[in-house]
C-alpha cells in the first residue's frame, strides 16, 4: 500500500526534493548575497563610520584592516630579523639586517603604548592619524621602496621559502595584504626618523664632551677586598646583635630591606600537580611524521640551521708574498654556500619534527583533561587522571613560595609564554587582589611546557599570605649568615681604609703586599663607557673592569678621581659586600684626530638622544589627535577592540 503510494505520486516527490535542494542552495547564497548587498549600499556594519581625522571620515572597515596590518608588519620584521640573524656574521651585514627589520618597522615604538594582541579603537584611529600625517609631509612609501627592503633582505640569505612562511605566520598566506601593510609600517617609520632628524639640532660643544665620555681613557690598578673573603675571622655572634637585625628588617620582604636584607614571611602556596612526559608519545608519533615534512623543513630552514661554515684555506709552506706589487686585486667573491645533504641531516630532523609531535600530543592529552577538571563542579581527587606511565600525579610538600617553586625539579623550568608557572603559583586570589589574581584556590590552570615539551598544570590547594615571622627562629639561619656577612664587610671596610692610607706612602702594590693581600690586578686602557647601536638606538654601557665587571659606580668613581688629580680612591659596593680600592696609573685625552672621524657618528647618537623627549612628546597619543583633529564617534561601550579582518590562506607568493 505505501509502496504503490510512492510509485504513484514519485514525479511529486522528485520536484519536492529538487526544489527542497534549490531553496538550500537560494538560502546559503542569500546570507552571503545580503551582506554583499549591505556593503554596497554602505549600511554593512564594517562600512559604518566610526570617527574623522581631520574632518575626513573613517569607516570600521578602515581602522580593522590598518590595525591587523600594522600588527602584522611589525611581527614580519620580528620574524625576518630571527630567521636571518644567524647568517649576518659581519658588524655589516648586521647593520644592514637591523637597517631592514627593525630600523624599517614602527610597530616596536607604538606597540608599547597599546594592547599589543587587540588595540582599542581609538589607539587605532591614533596610527591612522599619524599615518595621514606622514602623507600629508609627503613621506609615504612606495611599494618598490617595499620591494627594494625585500631585495636587501634577500642579499642576506632570506629565501622565498622563509618568506613564505613568514607570509603564512603574520598575514595568512596573503602575500599583497602583508607588503601593503609593511609599507604603511614604514611610512610611520620614516616619518618618526624625519621626526627625529628635525628636532635633533646639537652644537659641537655638546658633541666634544660626549666624545670625552666614549674617548678619554685610563688605566688603573685595583684590590678587591670581598666580604667572603674576611668570613673566616668572624668568630662568635651575640644573641643580641642576632635579635637586633631581626627586629630591625623583620617587616620587609627578603631581599627588599635596607642593604637588601628582609625576613617577613613571603606569599606561599600548597600545590599539586598533573604532569605529561612528553617522551611517553614518541612511539605514537613517528608515524605523523612524513618524509614530505622533513624534506620541506630542511628547505626552510637549510639557510639558518644546516650551512656549512666555509674554512679558511691554510697558506701554502713556503709561499712568499709579493710585497712590490701595485696591481689591484679584483675583489675576493664570496664563498657559494654549501649545505649539509639531506640524506646526512634527514634522521636528525626527523627526531626534531617527532619530539615535537609527541611534545603536541602531550600537551593536547593535558588540555583534554584541564577541560574535564573544569568542567567539575567541586575540586576532583586530581589521582584520578593519573595513569603512572603518561600522566603523573605529583603533590609538593608544605607550603612553598615562587623561589621554592623555581628550584623544584620539573615544575621550576615550566612556562606558558613568558610566565612561569613558579611565579603565576602565587597569583592566587587571596595573596593578590581579586583583580589581578589568575586562579582561584582549588581552580585548575592553564597548560604549562618545559623545554623537553613535558606539559604540566597545577592548582593552589591552600594559601598562606605574607606575614611577620612568629619569632627569631624562623630565620635564625639566615639571620646568623647575615650578620656574619654585615661583620666580615665591616672588617672589608677597615681594612680598604688601612689598605688607603698605606698606599699614600709607598703605593697600592707595597700596601697590599705587606697587608698580605693578593698582588693588584692592573687593568688595560678603558674609556668611560662604550656605545652599541641595538635596533635603531644606541646602548651605552660601562667599561669591564677585571674583578669587578661592567660597574657604572667603580668606572665613574675612577674617571672622577683623574678628573680632580686624585691617585686613588675608594668605592664601597654594599649590594655585592665588596671594598674596591682603585690607583691611577695613566690617564689619556681625547684624541682629536679620532673626534673628526667620529663627529657623525657622534652627532646621530647626541642628536637622537636630545630629541628624544620632543619626539616622545610629538608621538604622544593625545598629541597626535589634537594635532590631526582625530573623533572617534562610537558608544562607550563600543571603545574596545575592533575585530580584525580574517585572514584568508593563500600559499603563492
Amino acid at each position: 500500500m505505501t509502496l504503490s503510494f510512492f510509485r504513484r505520486h514519485r514525479k511529486a516527490f522528485m520536484v519536492l526534493m529538487f526544489l527542497s535542494l534549490i531553496s538550500i542552495v537560494i538560502f546559503g547564497w542569500s546570507g552571503q548575497a545580503w551582506e554583499r548587498i549591505q556593503i554596497w549600499l554602505g549600511s554593512h556594519p564594517s562600512q559604518q563610520k566610526v570617527g574623522s581625522i581631520a574632518g575626513r571620515p573613517v569607516h570600521e572597515n578602515e581602522l580593522q584592516e590598518f590595525g591587523f596590518g600594522l600588527r602584522a608588519a611589525g611581527e614580519a620584521a620580528e620574524w625576518l630579523r630571527r630567521a636571518l640573524e644567524p647568517q649576518a656574521t659581519t658588524p655589516e651585514a648586521r647593520y644592514r639586517l637591523d637597517l631592514n627589520t627593525w630600523g624599517a618597522s614602527a610597530w616596536h615604538l607604538l606597540a608599547p603604548a597599546a594592547d599589543r594582541e587587540k588595540p582599542d579603537r581609538m589607539t587605532v584611529m591614533t596610527w591612522v592619524a599619524l599615518y595621514d600625517e606622514a602623507k600629508q609631509r609627503g613621506l609615504e612609501t612606495s611599494p618598490a621602496e617595499v620591494e627594494a627592503r625585500l631585495k636587501a633582505l634577500q642579499d642576506l640569505g632570506l629565501t622565498a621559502g622563509v618568506f613564505r612562511e613568514i607570509v603564512n605566520r603574520t598575514a595568512g598566506g596573503q602575500r599583497p595584504r602583508l607588503l601593503e601593510a609593511m609599507r604603511k609600517d614604514m611610512t610611520i617609520r620614516t616619518y618618526v626618523g624625519w621626526l627625529a632628524e628635525d628636532l635633533s639640532g646639537v652644537t659641537d660643544p655638546e658633541l666634544r664632551r660626549e666624545f670625552a665620555r666614549m674617548d678619554e681613557r685610563i688605566k688603573v690598578r685595583l684590590e678587591v677586598l670581598k666580604a667572603a673573603d674576611y668570613l673566616p675571622e668572624v668568630k662568635e655572634v651575640p644573641e643580641k646583635d642576632l635579635r637586633e637585625q631581626f627586629e630591625k628588617y623583620k617587616k620587609f620582604l627578603p631581599g627588599e630591606g635596607p642593604e637588601g636584607y628582609g625576613y617577613r614571611v613571603p606569599d606561599r602556596v600548597a600545590i599539586e600537580y598533573l604532569v605529561v612526559d612528553a617522551a611517553a608519545f614518541e612511539e605514537a608519533a613517528k608515524p605523523k611524521v612524513t618524509d614530505a615534512e622533513t624534506k620541506e623543513y630542511y628547505e626552510s630552514r637549510k639557510d639558518t640551521e644546516f650551512v656549512v661554515k666555509p674554512e679558511k684555506p691554510a697558506e701554502e709552506k713556503g709561499e712568499k708574498k709579493d710585497e712590490k706589487k701595485d696591481e689591484k686585486k679584483e675583489e675576493a667573491k664570496p664563498p657559494e654556500k654549501k649545505y649539509r645533504p639531506f640524506e646526512e641531516v634527514s634522521e636528525e630532523i626527523r627526531k626534531t619534527l617527532v619530539h615535537r609531535a609527541a611534545a603536541v600530543m602531550a600537551t593536547e592529552l593535558l588540555y583534554a583533561n584541564a577541560a574535564e577538571i573544569r568542567a567539575l563542579k567541586t575540586p576532583p581527587d586530581l589521582r584520578i587522571w593519573a595513569d603512572g606511565k603518561r600522566v603523573r600525579y605529583e603533590a609538593l610538600q608544605g607550603f612553598k613560595t615562587a623561589a621554592q617553586l623555581g628550584e623544584t625539579k620539573g615544575i621550576g623550568s615550566a612556562v606558558r609564554g613568558n610566565e612561569r608557572l613558579a611565579s603565576a603559583a602565587v597569583q592566587v586570589a587571596g595573596l593578590v587582589p581579586a583583580s589581578k589574581s589568575r586562579l582561584a584556590v582549588n581552580e585548575i590552570s592553564d597548560v604549562y611546557t618545559d623545554a623537553d615539551g613535558n606539559a604540566y598544570v597545577f592548582r593552589a590547594t591552600a594559601i598562606d599570605a605574607n606575614h611577620q615571622a612568629a619569632d627569631l627562629n624562623e630565620f635564625r639561619d639566615k639571620v646568623m649568615a647575615d650578620v656574619r656577612e654585615a661583620k666580615a664587610f665591616d672588617l672589608a671596610r677597615q681594612r680598604g681604609t688601612a689598605l688607603m692610607d698605606a698606599a699614600a706612602a709607598k703605593g697600592l702594590e707595597a700596601a697590599a703586599k705587606d697587608a698580605k693581600l693578593k698582588a693588584p690586578v692592573e687593568t688595560d686602557w678603558f674609556p668611560r663607557e662604550h656605545t652599541v647601536p641595538y635596533r635603531g638606538q644606541f646602548l651605552t654601557m660601562p667599561s669591564a673592569l677585571p674583578e669587578v665587571g661592567p660597574n657604572r659606580m667603580v668606572v665613574t668613581e675612577c674617571f672622577r678621581m683623574a678628573g680632580e688629580g686624585r691617585q686613588r680612591t675608594m668605592v664601597t659596593l654594599a649590594d655585592k659586600r665588596e671594598v674596591v680600592v682603585a690607583e691611577l696609573v695613566g690617564r689619556k685625552e681625547p684624541r682629536e684626530a679620532h673626534y673628526a672621524r667620529m663627529r657623525p657618528f657622534l652627532a646621530q647618537m647626541v642628536g637622537s638622544r636630545v630629541a628624544g623627549i620632543t619626539l616622545r612628546q610629538a608621538l604622544e597619543p593625545a598629541a597626535i589627535q589634537r594635532r590631526m583633529a582625530v573623533v572617534l564617534d562610537v558608544p562607550e561601550e563600543r571603545r574596545g577592540p575592533a575585530e580584525p579582518l580574517a585572514p584568508v590562506e593563500d600559499d603563492s607568493l
